[in-house]
């Protein structure tokens, strides 16, 4: 077999690049990713208000907004990706875009995900501190004549998890992983997982942080998206369909 002399790749298929270039494309893939989100944002407020004022249906025209606007950040975000397999010369399959080899780490993503939502309520829900979890529908299900109700029933629970698992422990993830090991890249994830999820340019939450951290072990322990994708979904779908009080 021909060895390859191209001096851009490492053996493991990774471009050379000096570090503050490998890690500058990295922040700005994630800074452009926020800031497209938080600018879709501004024009859905600004649309709304314009079509509201003239009498349009406020609940027809929030989800059609709502639902172009999402298309448009998913769009946004398979050209972020894609830019940054090229740029690092990665496979989707190095992202963890694969069949996952074992559906019971996939199932244990889900338990892990409801197991954090019952003991986050449990010790943070009320004060009283008593461990007696009880599961009923949350107030989305008093106002299902509303389209945007669907959106957070399905697009949040299902669609937006698995763009944001390609983002953070798909790329982020694995760019970290190949310069830094895989411990860094559950801590260095998490924390830009944190610092990009919230509807400021840049922030820090400590839940966020913790779930990325969960999310991050995930994926290292299954070698894929799916077991964190799994995690994440479930979380999402916890809240927006269920309210878990004790």
């Amino acid at each position: 077999m021909p060895i390859s002399t191209n001096p851009s790749l490492h053996p493991g298929g990774d471009k050379q690049h000096s570090a503050r270039m490998y890690y500058g494309i990295l922040a700005l893939v994630l800074i452009l990713n926020q800031a497209f989100y938080l600018f879709s944002g501004r024009i859905h407020t600004h649309i709304f208000n314009y079509f509201a004022y003239s009498g349009h249906d406020k609940y027809a025209l929030d989800f059609t907004i709502t639902i172009a606007k999402n298309v448009s950040i998913i769009t946004w975000q398979i050209l972020l990706i894609l830019f940054s397999l090229k740029f690092y010369g990665l496979s989707q399959t190095e992202l963890g875009w694969r069949a996952p080899k074992h559906l019971w780490k996939v199932a244990a993503g889900i338990l892990v995900a409801v197991m954090y939502r019952i003991l986050k309520t449990s010790f943070f829900g009320n004060t009283d501190g008593i461990f007696s979890p009880h599961i009923g529908l949350s107030g989305f299900w008093n106002t299902l004549n509303n389209p945007v109700v669907y959106y957070h029933l399905i697009v949040v629970p299902f669609i937006s998890p698995l763009f944001e698992e390609l983002i953070y422990r798909g790329l982020v993830f694995t760019v970290l992983e190949r310069r830094l090991g895989w411990g860094w890249a559950v801590l260095g994830s998490a924390v830009f997982f944190s610092a990009f999820h919230t509807s400021s340019i840049i922030s820090f939450s400590s839940e966020i942080f913790l779930k990325g951290l969960m999310y991050g072990l995930l994926r290292k322990w299954d070698g894929s998206i799916w077991a964190s994708t799994a995690a994440h979904s479930t979380n999402n779908l916890l809240a927006s369909w269920f309210t878990i009080t004790v």
